[in-house]
């Protein structure tokens, strides 16, 4: 069963986040909560075409399941925009004392 959004079909199993319109108007916290994570459409809320999204853990994040989503709210993630934004640079041997930049900290869990 799936339910047709204004662009795409979302269905059980899809890789979904949040739009950016829905993030706008959630308050900071919440916002920060949602913002760049990426979750797994897990059912319908009480036989409706709400969805239950399930978020794994994530750069520190909690788990999370959120029922009864608007499929309008989100957008379906396509496996080939999963990237990096820039790989980091492995190219100098490093000791167990050294820290990671903070771009590649980023780039490790962003």
């Amino acid at each position: 069963m799936a339910y047709a959004s204004s662009l795409t079909q979302i269905s059980l199993g899809d890789k979904v986040r949040f739009t950016q319109e829905r993030l706008s108007v959630l308050t900071p916290l919440d916002r920060k909560r949602l913002e760049g994570r990426i979750g797994v459409v897990q059912g319908f809320w009480n036989f409706s075409r709400k969805l239950t999204v399930y978020f794994p853990e994530d750069g520190g994040r909690r788990e999370l399941r959120i029922p009864s989503v608007d499929p309008r709210q989100l957008e379906q993630v396509a496996e080939g925009l999963i990237v990096s934004k820039k790989e980091p640079d492995i190219t100098k041997p490093t000791s167990s004392d050294e820290r990671l930049s903070q771009d590649d900290t980023d780039n490790l869990f962003g």
